[in-house]
């Protein structure tokens, strides 16, 4: 890689994070408890940046550009729900809950992660596939389909391991998330059993069937699909749905109803 290509994707990320850096700023001074995700995104954020320091990515500006376009997704979100706008159901999900005092700051970095990986990663990949002319006449060559399947590989690898960093960023913030670690709610254990294996895998395919789509109508049907799914994984991390017994969970459900009726 260039000078040029380097100093473009350094500049690029280190936006990126910046952007991060006065949000989450925001957040904490206001207390709002949104800022567990955003303290763990920005973890993962500069996870990603090291590794293309490190030269992990097969083209580093293309990964540059996925960063962004993956972080402009969770603005996009994030403004739309404060102006109680359009919002996305993985994200509605993940916002609408920051209010309620009992969601303890695991569950609310895991909604967050579930809305921004499994939904809208594959978005991302799309968007900057086509930004990229990787779509020539309906189709991706080979080639340029194995480079990027390559880097956004590289990129699950780099997020699956920020978790116990993530889980460490999580605690300092608040005392409560060592025990719920312990007891339920294992970060670690939620991300790569389920949101990270989807991404792996289905959400690849995802990307590339969003990215070939031939028309409104098809791209839809792309966006439903990731929407049920990930509105699907809500279920899973909220803490009411797996407490083993029915009188368990009717008596949490008593202190705290589920995120999603």
């Amino acid at each position: 890689m260039d000078a040029r290509a380097v100093a473009e994707s350094d500049d690029a990320l280190a936006d990126v994070i910046g952007q991060l850096d006065r949000r989450l700023e925001v957040l904490a001074l206001a207390g709002d408890r949104r800022r567990f995700f955003l303290a763990v995104y920005r973890t993962m954020t500069v996870a990603t940046r090291d590794a293309v320091h490190a030269n992990r990515f097969m083209d580093p500006p293309w990964t540059a550009d996925l960063t962004s376009r993956f972080a402009r997704l969770y603005f996009d979100a994030d403004e739309a729900w404060a102006a109680r706008g359009p919002c996305p159901g993985p994200w509605c999900a993940a916002f609408d809950v920051a209010g309620r005092v009992r969601v303890n700051p695991v569950e609310h970095a895991l909604l967050g992660i579930n809305a921004h990986i499994v939904y809208d990663l594959p978005l991302a990949v799309a968007s900057t596939m086509l930004a990229a002319g990787d779509v020539v006449d309906g189709e991706i060559a080979a080639a340029t389909l194995a480079r990027r399947r390559h880097d956004y590989e590289v990129v699950n690898h780099v997020l699956a391991g920020t978790i116990d960093s993530a889980q460490e960023v999580i605690a300092s913030m608040s005392r409560i998330t060592a025990l719920v670690d312990g007891v339920m709610l294992r970060l670690d254990e939620y991300l790569a059993e389920a949101m990270l294996r989807f991404s792996r895998t289905q959400g690849w395919h995802t990307s590339v069937a969003l990215a070939v789509a031939r028309d409104q109508r098809e791209r839809e049907a792309v966006r439903d699909h990731l929407d049920r799914v990930a509105c699907g994984y809500v279920s899973r991390i909220d803490v009411t749905r797996v407490v083993p017994t029915r009188v368990g969970r009717l008596l949490v459900e008593r202190v705290r109803p589920p995120f999603m009726d």
